[in-house]
């Protein structure tokens, strides 16, 4: 009888060890994968030309490259302009070639549209930018919404909320290489204590609009490579 418990015992333990050592497979299978995106690193980038061309606020679904406009959005029309003066700041301490913003807005306004229809015009345009400037990569930015704070940095009744987007474009295949969406409301530490950390930086205060996006530009960029 003692023998026959220690048999069974002995199979218990080896189906246990069996059955860990398919959990800590599970696990490292399952396990995030490191990002290693070598097309969008700033080390490939090197020896490439880029165009940041201006802020737009895209008016339809078509003027997306990816994704679809909200229902319900409100953008000043002078938000484009503060963004492209942030935009101008946050680029100041890039490593990359850059060509100046002149040339990429002109290129901007003249360049012209692709001969198909939605979207794939659209990406042709910004093609034919980046080909009129002379640059290997072209970035969109485009506004999808903008509502600033109401109240003070000490205390706001309705948060500032953020909504952009940045594309990156291979001018020479006019495929798109990348984007990055940032949308943010900012929340309170009882309302998001998951993201205590954001609200230690930000020194519990409010931040407005600009501040935000700001902070969406500079994590936006990094991503991107530049």
């Amino acid at each position: 009888m003692r023998s026959k418990r220690l048999a069974y015992l002995g199979v218990a333990l080896v189906g246990l060890s069996l059955m860990a050592g398919c959990v800590r497979q599970n696990a490292t299978t399952a396990r995030a994968p490191v990002a290693t995106d070598a097309g969008t690193s700033a080390v490939a980038f090197l020896g490439k030309n880029f165009a940041v061309i201006p802020f737009t606020i895209p008016a339809t679904d078509a003027d997306l490259l990816a994704g679809y406009l909200p229902a319900a959005r409100v953008v000043p029309e002078v938000a484009p302009v503060h963004l492209d003066a942030a935009m101008d700041q946050a680029l100041a301490g890039s490593k990359q070639t850059i060509v100046p913003g002149k040339l990429a807005a002109s290129c901007a306004k003249s360049a012209p549209r692709g001969n198909e229809s939605g979207r794939l015009a659209t990406l042709q345009y910004y093609q034919n930018v980046g080909k009129c400037a002379g640059v290997d990569f072209v970035v969109v930015p485009m506004v999808i919404d903008w509502r600033e704070r109401v109240g003070s940095e000490i205390g706001s009744t309705n948060p500032a909320s953020v909504d952009f987007v940045l594309y990156l474009i291979d001018v020479r295949t006019g495929g798109l290489v990348k984007q990055f969406h940032f949308d943010e409301t900012q929340k309170s530490l009882s309302a998001n204590i998951l993201d205590a950390r954001k609200f230690v930086a930000r020194n519990g205060r409010w931040l407005s609009a600009m501040e935000l996006a700001q902070e969406g530009l500079k994590q936006g960029l990094g991503e991107l490579g530049l």
